[in-house]
């Protein structure tokens, strides 16, 4: 979901402006062709959800007889096509997972930015214009249909080739548009269309923005108690509303997808036909357009398949050099190594599920489609939750209708009485249940704390929220009417219930009223072993999802919802049917001539819920689950299995235990000329070798190169820091920009992918470069810090994030793909050098460093060394009696990709003046960071200067310090280990005591 959707507008610590008037009953008319927003002019309620037999037989659909196979999106034919194979490289872990921890804009960003922020590729041209003769604004408004009306929206040099009308779907909210086909990108640009003509030949009309009052209630900021005073908002009086009904608004959002940056498109289904693309780019933002028809889907698909594509999953890299894709190929096959990698246990089941979701056509940015995701527990109730007992999961095998044999029976009974009358003539096809487990209300009940689903949820209510009983706020009663209490629900979970705790809050203080049990509905009510902490909530409920028994038991669920117990004589023994209008494929809606009737149809279908494609006709594999302690010895051949999801630094096998051995060491000779000392300032390893560069260098990790910075040019140059074919020989000038800041360059980062490079001036600003063959393209110039040198910079192109620190104390996080300023992290009051808090006296931040894996930062500030979230939350700083002085002071720090729900792993390793290196971890219930490792055999003496986490598993640290000396450190293998050792590690594992003899 895009929160820069229209008329989302953010003020006060509440972050909504309500806009409405609530005696005048506002109705807004849209005109045809105009931006609409699906289900916004319709009440849903829970009973009207539901589809009864009567309901259908007035719908009068004719059902599609089809071969079985049409609904088919994956073939199993030709699996080894492209050489994907189960056993190829792994790599696809990453670059692949298209998820809810890292996929497009993630919701957890939603609540806390800007509502001024908008994609980098982004114009926003919002023209208010006062009608003051109606026959001039139409002269203007058809004397401006040309194409010469949008080229002011397109970058220079691009021109379009080709024209298609299409929709912009974002969440229910759908915009008219254009996609413009030019030669090195796709424009996507709202509030347009081409009315007559064909191709370039066509004339554009501009479309009006619709606009939409709410009427909402706040709650005073403290006010939680059901007896405190309630405060009804006015964002406009009357006299506002009236003028701005005179006013007509236009608002033409240009983003441009250029091909170097697309990472993947998708087949997508848009009410119901396949019509649709999604495309993502390598920041992971989405966009969902929908067709016409289907040939323009296949047309623009097939032109986009055969540009070059040199980021996406597409490339010839992957396909080992060839040009021609077969989409469905492709995707088959991807699917099948992905799955197989899952088997394998190498990548997580949250992960696998994402996968799974994408293939079947599910996205974030259709909420009729949204992934769907299991309810994992049925324990609300206790006080502690034991993880390890199989009691405490809800029965995978069975869908959410057949948890409960009393409920499950009536099911079955109107089964049974829906098939006598479809047998009969008289009736739809039977089905076990007239709702379905995903629909965009249920997506918006449990997301309606967080905007912009606040919004939605208010448009999909008819402008106000649902009663206080029917909403989202009982984690425990919510499970037990979807599981047993309640015919009508048989709803599963989202992708947020196992990364976001945001959404179970009311941080925005909405008024959602007052039960008839006189229970105010604010924040989520958590279950009792959450300890009230939605944090706490999140965490142990994503470890359940990766837990043992979910890992054994999971490709169950997957063959409901994807799988060969989707329909069919499977579904019904499964107890797992549905109402057919949801399965794709089974309703022609071309039989339909009245487009009135047809779009009615469509909306109705759409409130029921639609089922995903079926993925397989065969079970699903079961995921191979191994330990690597047996009872009476080690299984030394479960720990590649392991090694994947094994937390960083921890070993493997065991990961309540970190160690660390020195198990290479060099000296650092690459970029070395010209500095006053012998400071390492980056390093990679390269198949075993150890390479490093000086510290006013940085290395391009995918072309083995680096940047060189800090000379008199104010600019860099780019040196060879590894021989190759091309290149034999080391530290070789290949090219030098020279004047890119005011003054000399203090700091350079560029991104892991090598496509961004974000420099910081003695002149405090931050420049933000895009590489371009030899070329460096300027993006922006970011200024925030007051004066002094930039210090410390890092940037991720997963979550879209910069963020940088200064001799001003100031550390600022910035927005990658919009190029804007979002927050100010403030450490805590205890540090002695807050920038914030007006004292004279500002020490330097010393080290920022991203967590790839969640977005959270690592910060170095003096001597205080700190955790914060992607929304700049403290997660977890040093423990106050953890003080450092003199020697023993830390020099830099760094973040691992640690995930939150791993508890056990290392979240940051920091380095200090005497050579010591430290490994934390996070205690999340003091919110302390936790020493966990001291390096062993202090191979550093002098300060360290560079520190970098390595290779896919995090198990390897490279260090470098002051002297230029250069160490690699591995995590320590139980094969290493004596058998003393092993025996009194397994003793520790199962809490037995420490036995004489091990096997091993």
């Amino acid at each position: 979901i895009d929160e820069k959707v229209d008329n989302v507008q953010y003020v006060d610590e509440t972050g909504l402006r309500a806009i409405q008037d609530a005696n005048e009953k506002h109705t807004e008319t849209i005109e045809p062709g105009e931006s609409d927003r699906e289900g916004s002019n319709v009440m849903v309620t829970p009973a009207e959800m539901e589809v009864t037999a009567d309901l259908l037989k007035k719908m009068k659909l004719e059902k599609r007889h089809e071969d079985d196979d049409d609904d088919e999106i994956m073939e199993d034919e030709d699996n080894d096509a492209y050489n994907l194979g189960a056993q190829d490289d792994t790599s696809v872990i990453a670059t692949h997972t298209v998820s809810g921890e890292e996929q497009s804009i993630h919701p957890s960003e939603i609540d806390g930015r800007n509502s001024n922020n908008v994609d980098k590729n982004s114009v926003e041209e919002n023209e208010g214009e006062k009608q003051a003769d109606g026959e001039e604004g139409e002269k203007g408004n058809i004397s401006a249909s040309s194409y010469d009306l949008i080229t002011g929206l397109l970058k220079a040099g691009d021109w379009p080739e080709k024209s298609y009308n299409i929709r912009r779907c974002t969440g229910l909210e759908v915009r008219q548009a254009l996609l413009l086909w030019c030669r090195n990108a796709l424009y996507v640009v709202d509030g347009f269309e081409q009315t007559d003509g064909e191709g370039l030949k066509g004339k554009i009309k501009r479309l009006k923005k619709s606009t939409t009052s709410f009427q909402v209630n706040i709650r005073q900021h403290g006010s939680e108690a059901a007896d405190q005073p309630l405060e009804k908002t006015r964002g406009k009086d009357k006299a506002t509303q009236e003028s701005s009904e005179e006013e007509i608004t236009y608002q033409h959002r240009s983003q441009r997808i250029a091909f170097s940056d697309l990472y993947s498109v998708y087949r997508r289904r848009y009410q119901l036909q396949q019509n649709a693309l999604e495309f993502y780019d390598v920041h992971r933002n989405g966009t969902l357009i929908a067709f016409s028809t289907n040939e323009e889907r296949e047309e623009v698909l097939s032109k986009v398949l055969s540009t070059p594509l040199p980021s996406s999953i597409f490339s010839s890299s992957i396909l080992g050099g060839s040009t021609s894709i077969n989409y469905k190929k492709f995707m088959n096959n991807l699917r099948a190594k992905i799955t197989s990698q899952w088997v394998q246990g190498k990548i997580t089941n949250f992960d696998f599920i994402m996968h799974m979701n994408s293939f079947a056509g599910r996205t974030y940015n259709d909420l009729t489609q949204y992934p769907v995701f299991p309810w994992v527990l049925s324990d609300y109730d206790t006080e502690d939750i034991d993880l390890n007992d199989p009691n405490v999961y809800r029965d995978f095998s069975k869908p959410m209708g057949a948890q409960h044999e009393t409920r499950a029976m009536q099911f079955r009974d109107r089964y049974e009485a829906l098939e006598q009358s479809y047998e009969m003539g008289d009736g739809p096809p039977p089905f076990h249940y007239g709702t379905h487990y995903s629909c965009a209300a249920y997506v918006l009940y449990y997301l309606m704390r967080l905007e912009p689903f606040s919004r939605l949820a208010l448009s999909l209510q008819g402008g106000k929220f649902d009663v206080a009983d029917r909403l989202f706020h009982n984690i425990g009663a919510s499970w037990s009417s979807a599981s047993s209490e309640n015919l009508q629900d048989v709803r599963e979970l989202i992708p947020e219930f196992f990364y976001l705790p945001d959404f179970l809050v009311n941080s925005n203080m909405f008024d959602f009223g007052t039960t008839q049990m006189g229970k105010t509905v604010h924040d989520l009510t958590l279950p009792a072993w959450a300890k009230g902490d939605p944090k706490r909530f999140i965490r142990i409920h994503r470890q359940a999802l990766e837990s043992d028994h979910v890992s054994r038991n999971l490709h169950q669920w997957l063959d409901l919802v994807f799988g060969y117990k989707q329909r069919g004589q499977e579904a019904v023994n499964s107890l797992n049917t549905f109402v057919h209008v949801t399965y794709e494929g089974q309703v022609d809606l071309d039989s339909i001539e009245d487009p009135v009737e047809r779009d009615s149809i469509i909306a109705q279908i759409q409130n029921f819920g639609q089922t995903p494609s079926r993925l397989e006709r065969r079970p699903f594999p079961q995921r191979v689950v191994v330990s690597a302690f047996k009872e009476r010895g080690v299984d030394f051949g479960a720990l590649s299995s392991l090694a994947m999801l094994t937390p960083p630094f921890c070993v493997v096998g065991a990961p309540q235990r970190v160690y660390l051995r020195v198990s290479t060491v060099d000296t650092c000779k690459v970029g070395m000329s010209g500095q006053i000392d012998s400071s390492v300032g980056d390093m990679c390893l390269v198949k075993g070798q150890l390479v490093g560069v000086g510290r006013t260098c940085a290395l391009i990790f995918p072309s083995r190169k680096y940047y060189r910075f800090g000379g008199p040019n104010n600019g860099v140059s780019v040196h060879v820091a590894m021989t190759s074919a091309r290149y034999r020989e080391v530290n070789k000038v290949l090219s030098i920009h020279d004047g890119m800041h005011r003054g000399p360059i203090s700091v350079a980062t560029p991104s892991l992918n090598g496509l961004w490079l974000v420099t910081g001036g003695v002149d405090s600003t931050v420049r933000v470069w895009k590489a371009n063959g030899q070329n460096m393209q300027l993006q922006a110039t970011l200024c925030g810090h007051d004066g002094g040198r930039i210090t410390c910079i890092d940037v991720s192109t997963t979550f879209g994030s910069i963020v940088t620190g200064g001799t001003d104390g100031k550390i600022l996080v910035w927005d990658l793909r919009t190029l804007t300023f979002l927050r100010q992290l403030n450490h805590t009051p205890s540090t002695p050098c807050s920038a914030h808090d007006g004292s004279a006296k500002c020490f330097p931040v010393k080290s920022v460093s991203i967590n790839h894996k969640n977005g959270n930062f690592v910060t170095l500030l003096h001597s205080t060394l700190c955790v914060f979230d992607i929304n700049g939350n403290l997660v977890a700083s040093q423990s106050p009696d953890v003080k450092f002085e003199g020697n023993d002071m830390p020099s830099c720090a760094i973040a691992t990709d640690c995930p939150e729900w791993m508890e056990l792993g290392i979240a940051a390793v920091s380095g200090h003046m005497n050579g010591d290196v430290r490994l934390w971890s996070i205690d999340y219930g003091s919110e302390l960071l936790v020493l966990r490792h001291i390096l062993p055999e202090h191979p550093h003496s002098c300060p360290i200067t560079a520190l970098r986490v390595s290779g896919d598993k995090q198990d390897t640290l490279l260090v470098g310090d002051k002297s230029g000396k250069m160490s690699a450190c591995t995590t320590l293998k139980l094969d290493q280990l004596n058998a003393s050792e092993l025996n009194s590690l397994v003793a520790e594992v199962q809490g037995h005591p420490v036995q004489k003899e091990i096997t091993i």
